[in-house]
């Protein structure tokens, strides 16, 4: 079945080569996840070997692949509570780098916001009533001379859908980075990736305040449940802080754990060799997707041909392989909300 996905994407690319936003009107009706994949085939291209990276929506077993967007940027996509809007980093418009996009489903079409640039990299969030969008900004303040260093500083902006215009949120943080995740159900906090001197860890940011309150240590990707009960998060395990050098190559653990949403009461759901990424909550909140992956070569985590879109329960049970293919690379996935979408506990 597999093989027949693969094929599928192929020829989807191929029909949406023309526009940038395929036939979303036309997307199932039932559970829908969202995922970033790169090295289809198709006319449609940005590389010399004739690959491309689509934003596809796929079944809770990876049936039935619809491509809405091709050539997407970033890792992973966000949805609006309604499922309506798409949120993504992009490169268009008349901007030359990467902004926030969004995508209508409604009106079938792609918008780019040229004053939401993100020059820090990371992905767009947005809130659950789909009026704002945060994401990371960087600044440059000072490169240090005889050395390959330099000084900067990040903070959090977002961007009124309607008007497009963007506000700071957060104050300037030097040598830090604060990177929006996801938003609470009501949408009054913001679970932040935050990073500084080499520890990272999952915070909660009152972007009324720009305050930010810890939820753990050692802590990435926090991601709250739909119903604002959870938190699920990554922590690795024998990966060292980028400033420490090893004479060997490390073999990270990665774990996937839910806590309460003040990240109290934390459980472990899943260890495994190798890195787990982008943790989405289905509109139920009985199961979580996520991104499995090998450390590459230097042992770094970054996606790779023959990485795996898996899924597993809530309650760590009923582990299940979603998507998987040895020519194609598995992003960031996204759960598509909205009542009617709730895949439910997997069956095992």
């Amino acid at each position: 079945m597999k093989r027949l996905l693969r094929v599928a994407l192929y020829a989807l690319a191929a029909l949406a080569a023309s526009s940038i936003v395929a036939v979303a009107a036309d997307s199932p009706a039932g559970p829908r996840l969202a995922v970033l994949i790169d090295g289809v085939e198709g006319p449609s291209t940005r590389t010399e070997e004739g690959y491309t990276s689509v934003l596809a929506t796929v079944g809770p077993a990876g049936e039935e692949p619809l491509i809405l967007i091709t050539q997407p940027g970033g890792d992973r996509p966000s949805w609006s509570a309604d499922g309506r809007l798409l949120v993504l980093s992009a490169t268009g418009g008349r901007s030359p780098r990467s902004i926030v996009a969004v995508a209508d489903q409604e009106q079938d079409r792609l918008r780019f916001y040229p004053r939401a640039y993100l020059n820090a990299g990371g992905n767009p969030v947005v809130s659950p009533d789909g009026r704002r969008v945060v994401f990371e900004r960087a600044k440059l303040v000072k490169v240090l001379p005889g050395r390959e260093n330099y000084l900067f500083k990040s903070s959090i902006w977002s961007l009124n859908v309607a008007d497009g215009s963007v506000k700071q949120r957060t104050r300037w943080r030097l040598q830090s980075s604060l990177s929006p995740i996801s938003f609470s159900a009501d949408g009054s906090t913001l679970a932040a990736e935050y990073s500084h001197r080499g520890m990272v860890s999952a915070v909660a940011v009152d972007l009324r305040s720009g305050h930010l309150s810890l939820l753990a240590r050692n802590a990435r990707q926090p991601t709250f449940s739909p119903d604002g009960s959870k938190l699920a998060f990554i922590r690795y395990r024998g990966w060292p802080a980028p400033h420490i050098q090893l004479p060997e190559i490390p073999r990270p653990v990665s774990e996937l754990l839910v806590s309460h949403t003040d990240g109290s009461a934390a459980k472990r759901l899943l260890r495994r060799r190798g890195f787990i990424s982008w943790p989405s909550w289905d509109p139920s909140g009985a199961r979580l997707a996520f991104t499995h992956f090998p450390a590459d070569p230097i042992g770094e985590p970054n996606a790779e041909e023959g990485d795996k879109l898996m899924a597993i329960n809530a309650d760590g049970s009923c582990l299940m392989k979603v998507f998987s293919d040895p020519e194609l690379i598995v992003r960031g996935s996204a759960w598509q909300p909205g009542v009617g979408r709730e895949a439910g506990p997997i069956g095992c």
